[in-house]
C-alpha cells in the first residue's frame, strides 16, 4: 500500500513586519510535499489564509503563533478560518511544555547551524521540522458545533397581520428545531438545547452538539434554508484560549489534584460554584451560552471534581448529562428549595469569603453546594469522631469523599484505612528514627528522585513561561514610562512655571463653568428622558395589547378638564383610532368637548353623567358616547382594557339610535316647515280678502 505524501506549509514573518501594525504583516512561505519544496518570498496575511484554503495542507507550521496576530483572540480567529483537517504545529514547542529556539532545533536535526536565518530558509526549516514530528500541536476549535435556529428576516413595523405572522414564524422555528433535534437523536449524537419559548412556539433555539462540524452538517444539511424566513446557522465552537496539545507518548508526573465539589445552575446563563471537600469556596463563575465542554474545561483548571450538585429536583437534563460525562454521582435536594432558602445557604457559605454572588445563577450554584454540606453535616461530624477513636490510621480526605458521594460511615472508614496522610511540618525537634521503621530501598529512592526531577522540570518550564510574561510586561512598562518622560519634557519646554499656573487656573475656571452648565443640561435631559421612557413604556404596553386582537387598550382621562386633555393629546398624538375613557366627565363643557373633537377622538366612554352641552357637541360631531357600565373594563396603569366585541356592539347600537334620532329630528323640522308654510298661506289669503 502506497503511503500518502503529506503537504506541509511553513511560514515565517518578514523583517520590519508586525502583526500589531496597521498594515497587514508579510510572510515567507515554504510548501513542502515529499522532497519537493516551493518557496514564496512575500505574501500578506489574507493571502496566506487564501493559500492555505487553496492548498488544504495536512500541516500549517510556524515557530511563533503570535506572528499571526498580536493577541490570542486574533490568533484563534485566524486559525478558525483554515480547513478543519489542517493541523497547526508550533515547532518550537509551547510555553506549557517547554520551548526551544529555531536555531537550536535546526542544529539538532542537521539543517545547519546558522544563527540568523533568512525568512525563506526559516520557513523551509519550519516545514521540514514539522514533517519530522517536531513541535506541539495547537487547537483553536473544540470538537463542538453550535446550531442556531432563528428568524431570517424582520417581522416588520406592524399592521393587522403582524401578530398572525409572528405566531406562524414562532411555530415554524419550533418545527425546524425539533426536526434537527430528532435527526441528532436518531444519529445518537450528544447535544444540549436552549430554546426561547413564546406562547405560540419558539422564537430562537441554540443547540450545542458535541461532535465535529462535518458530521453535524452531513446530518442536518437538509434543514438549512429549507423554509423561507427561518435561518439555520451552523458554526464550530472556538476555544476561549489557545490550547497546546500534549504528545501522547510524553508522560509527565503531576502532583495530586485537589478534590472539588461542583454546584451547577443550568440555563441560558450557566452558574458554576466550586469548593474543596471542606466546603471552602475556591471559584465562582457564570457565563452565557456555556456548553458542557466549556464547563468541563473551566473545572479542570481547579482540580478533579468528585461530586456534581444541583439546586432543584428533579435535576435539569444539562446537569444530568454533565455528571454522566464526568462519571460522577449527582446530588439533588430532597425537596424544592425556596428563593429565601437559597439566599441563606449562599450567604452562609460566602460570609467570610472573598467570593460573593453577582447574580441569581451564581447564588443558586452556591446554594446547591451548601445543600450538600448541610445534608451531610451530622454524618461528617460523626465520621471525624469515629476516626479520632479508631486505632488505625485513616485518610480524612478519602473518608470525606466517600461520605459526600453518598457512602456510609462504615464504607468511608474501610476505604480510607492505611492510606498515607500528608501531615504539616512539626515545629518540635525531630524524633530519632526507630529501628523498627521501614528503610526505603535504593530502587524506591531512585524512583522518588526521578519523580521529583520530573516535577522540577515541569515547574522550571512554568517558571520560564512566567519569566517571559514578566519580561514582556516590564518592556511595556518601560515604553510607557519613556513616553511619559518625553511628554513631560515637551511640556516643560513649552510652558514655564508662571504660564502653567495661569493656564491651570483658567482651565479650572472654564471647566467649573462647563461642569455647572453640563449639570443643568443633564438634569434637564434626565427629566426629558424619564418622560420619554414613561411614554415609550405606555406605547409598548398599548402595542402588546393591540396585537392580541381581542381587547382594545384605551387611554384614561382622569378629569374632563383642559389640563388633562392637553396632557393626553400630547402623549398619544400619533395614536390611530382614538378611543378615550373619561373617569369624571362632570366638569366638562362645550369647550373641553371641542378640544377632544379637534384631537380626533372617535369614541368616548364615560364613567358618569356628562353635561348636556358637551354631549350635544359630541352628538353633533357624530362621536359615540358610551356608558362604561355597559362594557367589561379592566384598568391597567394609565390604560383601560376594553372588550373589542362589546365595544363594537355598543358603537353599533349608538349609531343605530343616532340614525333614528336624526330621522326624527328631520321629520320634526319638516313638520315645522310645513306648518310655517301653511301659516304664511293663511295670512296671505286673509290679506287678499
Amino acid at each position: 500500500m502506497i503511503e500518502r505524501i503529506q503537504t506541509i506549509i511553513g511560514f515565517d514573518i518578514l523583517p520590519q513586519s508586525s502583526p500589531s501594525a496597521r498594515k497587514q504583516p508579510r510572510y515567507a512561505l515554504a510548501i513542502l510535499k515529499g522532497n519537493h519544496v516551493e518557496t514564496i518570498d512575500s505574501v500578506r496575511r489574507n493571502e496566506l489564509l487564501a493559500k492555505v484554503r487553496q492548498v488544504k495542507p495536512d500541516i500549517l507550521a510556524t515557530d511563533n503563533l503570535l506572528e499571526i496576530a498580536s493577541t490570542e483572540k486574533g490568533v484563534i480567529d485566524f486559525l478558525s478560518k483554515i480547513p478543519l483537517k489542517t493541523r497547526i504545529i508550533q515547532v518550537t514547542g509551547s510555553p506549557v511544555h517547554g520551548m526551544t529556539s529555531l536555531s537550536k532545533l535546526s542544529r539538532r536535526h542537521g539543517f545547519g547551524d546558522k544563527k540568523h536565518l533568512a525568512p525563506n530558509e526559516a520557513a523551509t526549516i519550519i516545514a521540514q521540522l514539522a514533517a519530522l514530528g517536531v513541535g506541539t500541536e495547537i487547537s483553536a476549535l473544540a470538537r463542538e458545533t453550535q446550531i442556531i435556529v432563528s428568524r431570517s428576516r424582520n417581522i416588520g413595523p406592524g399592521g393587522f397581520s403582524q401578530a398572525r405572522f409572528q405566531r406562524r414564524m414562532h411555530g415554524t422555528i419550533q418545527q425546524v428545531a425539533r426536526n434537527i433535534i430528532e435527526k441528532l437523536s436518531k444519529s445518537q449524537m450528544d447535544f444540549d438545547q436552549y430554546e426561547t419559548r413564546t406562547s405560540h412556539g419558539w422564537s430562537r433555539c441554540v443547540i450545542h452538539v458535541y461532535d465535529s462540524i462535518d458530521n453535524v452538517t452531513r446530518i442536518v444539511h437538509s434543514e438549512v434554508n429549507r423554509i423561507a424566513g427561518v435561518a439555520v446557522r451552523i458554526s464550530p465552537v472556538k476555544h476561549r484560549t489557545i490550547l497546546y496539545l500534549q504528545k501522547k507518548d510524553r508522560r509527565e508526573e503531576l502532583s495530586p489534584r485537589q478534590s472539588l465539589v461542583v454546584g451547577i445552575d443550568s440555563g441560558t446563563t450557566v452558574g458554576i460554584a466550586i469548593s474543596d471537600i471542606s466546603g471552602q469556596i475556591i471559584a465562582l463563575h457564570s457565563g452565557r451560552g456555556m456548553s458542557r465542554g466549556d464547563v468541563i474545561r473551566y473545572l479542570v483548571n481547579y482540580g478533579k471534581p468528585i461530586l456534581v450538585t444541583a439546586d432543584v429536583s428533579p435535576p435539569p437534563n444539562f446537569i444530568e448529562k454533565l455528571s454522566t460525562t464526568l462519571q460522577l454521582p449527582l446530588h439533588v435536594p430532597d425537596r424544592l428549595l425556596s428563593v429565601v432558602e437559597k439566599r441563606e445557604l449562599a450567604k452562609s457559605f460566602t460570609k467570610d469569603s472573598e467570593f460573593q454572588p453577582r447574580n441569581a445563577h451564581q447564588r443558586d450554584a452556591l446554594a446547591a453546594i451548601g445543600n450538600v454540606f448541610l445534608t451531610y453535616e451530622r454524618k461528617l461530624k460523626l465520621l471525624r469522631t469515629r476516626i479520632n477513636e479508631s486505632e488505625n490510621q485513616h485518610s480524612v480526605v478519602e473518608a470525606t469523599k466517600v461520605i459526600l458521594q453518598g457512602g456510609s460511615i462504615h464504607e468511608a472508614l474501610d476505604q480510607s484505612i492505611n492510606l498515607p496522610e500528608v501531615k504539616p511540618f512539626e515545629t518540635d525537634s525531630p524524633k530519632p528514627a526507630s529501628s523498627t521503621e521501614k528503610i526505603p530501598t535504593i530502587k524506591e529512592l531512585q524512583e522518588c528522585i526521578q519523580q521529583l526531577q520530573r516535577q522540577v522540570g515541569s515547574l522550571t518550564r512554568q517558571l520560564e513561561y512566567e519569566k517571559q510574561k514578566l519580561v514582556q510586561k516590564e518592556a511595556t512598562i518601560r515604553e510607557i514610562e519613556e513616553e511619559s518622560r518625553q511628554t513631560e519634557r515637551q511640556l516643560n519646554r513649552v510652558l514655564n512655571l508662571e504660564e502653567r499656573e495661569q493656564r491651570r487656573n483658567e482651565v479650572i475656571l472654564r471647566k467649573n463653568e462647563e461642569i455647572a452648565r453640563l449639570r443643568q443640561r443633564i438634569e434637564k435631559a434626565d427629566k426629558e428622558l424619564e418622560n420619554a421612557k414613561q411614554t415609550i413604556s405606555n406605547l409598548k404596553l398599548m402595542r402588546r395589547l393591540e396585537n392580541l386582537g381581542e381587547v382594545q387598550p384605551v387611554p384614561v382621562l382622569p378629569h374632563f378638564s383642559q389640563d388633562d386633555i392637553r396632557r393626553i393629546t400630547t402623549r398619544y398624538s400619533k395614536k390611530k383610532g382614538k378611543i378615550i375613557l373619561i373617569q369624571d366627565p362632570s366638569g366638562g363643557g362645550s369647550s373641553t368637548a371641542e378640544q377632544l373633537i379637534e384631537f380626533g377622538v372617535q369614541v368616548i366612554i364615560t364613567n358618569g353623567t356628562m353635561s348636556h352641552l358637551a354631549l350635544e357637541q359630541f352628538t353633533a360631531s357624530h362621536i359615540p358616547v358610551i356608558e362604561a357600565k355597559k362594557l367589561r373594563i379592566t384598568l391597567v396603569d394609565e390604560f383601560a382594557v376594553v372588550d373589542v366585541t362589546q365595544l363594537e356592539e355598543e358603537i353599533k347600537i349608538w349609531q343605530e339610535g343616532h340614525k333614528v334620532m336624526e330621522r326624527e329630528e328631520a321629520a320634526d323640522a319638516l313638520e315645522r316647515l310645513i306648518e310655517a308654510y301653511r301659516l304664511e298661506r293663511r295670512n296671505e289669503e286673509s290679506g287678499r280678502k
